[in-house]
């Protein structure tokens, strides 16, 4: 064997979980995330695999000499129990286990953050974030966790394929305008590891229409019934004798349908029109008579070739504006008036390595007070 075969096989022990596989330069175990120490014994083990039996003893071997067989084999169970907690995620109405997110000032403070690219994807409302500087704040912070935004093959991003995409591991992790779904948990429980959520902002849905459209506003109940095909005359709704059209981003994947429509979403109407993301939303409406759009409240509170629309609590008329001065109705969404808010989530991937510690970082660097600032400044409302 030559020299090259032979550090090709070299590995690194993790003295936290004894995960003996760590290639050589890895600064942190592949395997349950923990930092790894370079102790003796990891020198040991990095000679080579043929050398280990003869100069060197693993973690493992040294407990078994220390405490003997029967204090090794409690060691071992509590180690497998330990881990099975680490992957024990919260019920669909949690936000996160809360084992691992914890409340910074900085993003410098977050610890933990691993090395490398990590690509992630879903819900396009986080754009805002990154637009406002987040990510640039982050990389000076921490300046290896590299962050790769990645489109799914068909070119259909949004929530529901983000995190798809994680359950087939093409993401690290997955941002989502919506909770996890019983069956999400349940294919990922399926394929060996969990799924967990942290809510890291609030937003609501908004809805706008063509420049040429005036009504006072819409019930939430009749944004439903547009939605799903019930109401399809502007004359309806107190408009101009107008056909609608409506307009949502990719209705395959949007979790904005599933936030209107909730249980209804499976009857929505085949006459609403996808636009692939926001950009192209606002645009289709802007220039289809008769058109409306729903979309990320704080996305419709700077668009100025549309006009936002005033939605109103069940079937009632006490309309609540999106937009006020100019500017989105925060006060609205804090005192929970504004009749259709939700939170957004990281979504991780629970699965003792990385991709894990990935989504757990960008987790506590989102919710750090610094990570809040950029929150607000985005048009979202902090939660912390």
């Amino acid at each position: 064997m030559n020299t090259n075969e032979s550090n090709a096989k070299r590995s690194i022990i993790c003295s936290s979980c004894s995960y003996d596989a760590n290639p050589i330069g890895a600064k942190y175990c592949q395997k349950c995330g923990q930092p790894l120490v370079i102790s003796s014994v990891a020198i040991k083990e990095r000679m080579t695999r043929s050398t280990l039996f003869v100069s060197g003893i693993s973690l493992s071997a040294i407990l078994l000499l220390l405490v003997g067989v029967g204090g090794y084999f409690f060691w071992q169970q509590a180690q497998s129990s330990q881990n099975v907690s680490n992957q024990n995620i919260s019920s669909n109405n949690s936000s996160s286990n809360n084992s691992d997110i914890r409340s910074y000032t900085s993003m410098k403070e977050v610890p933990n953050v691993p090395e490398g690219t990590f690509n992630f994807g879903g819900s396009l409302i986080f754009a805002s974030l990154v637009t406002q500087g987040t990510h640039k704040a982050i990389n000076q912070a921490h300046p290896n966790f590299i962050l790769r935004y990645t489109d799914p093959i068909d070119n259909q991003p949004g929530t529901g394929k983000g995190i798809e995409m994680v359950l087939n591991g093409q993401l690290s992790f997955a941002l989502s305008g919506r909770p996890l779904e019983d069956a999400e948990y349940k294919q990922a429980t399926e394929r060996g590891f969990k799924l967990d959520k942290v809510a890291v902002a609030i937003d609501g849905l908004g809805s706008y229409t063509h420049p040429d459209i005036s009504i006072p506003g819409l019930s939430v109940a009749q944004l439903q019934d547009i939605y799903t095909g019930k109401i399809t005359n502007w004359k309806e709704v107190g408009g101009p004798n107008l056909p609608i059209v409506p307009f949502s981003i990719n209705t395959k994947t949007t979790a904005l349908l599933k936030t209107l429509l909730g249980s209804k979403v499976g009857s929505v109407s085949p006459k609403v029109r996808s636009s692939r993301d926001y950009t192209v939303l606002v645009r289709d409406v802007a220039s289809t008579p008769g058109a409306i759009g729903i979309g990320a409240a704080m996305l419709v509170a700077t668009q100025q070739t549309v006009r936002p629309v005033a939605l109103a609590p069940g079937d009632s008329k006490q309309y609540v504006p999106v937009v006020t001065d100019g500017q989105l109705n925060i006060k609205a969404f804090q005192n929970t008036t504004y009749p259709i808010t939700r939170y957004l989530y990281v979504i991780i991937r629970r699965d003792g390595r990385a991709d894990e510690q990935a989504g757990v970082a960008y987790g506590n660097l989102l919710l750090s007070k610094e990570g809040q600032q950029f929150v607000q400044k985005a048009g979202l409302v902090p939660i912390r």
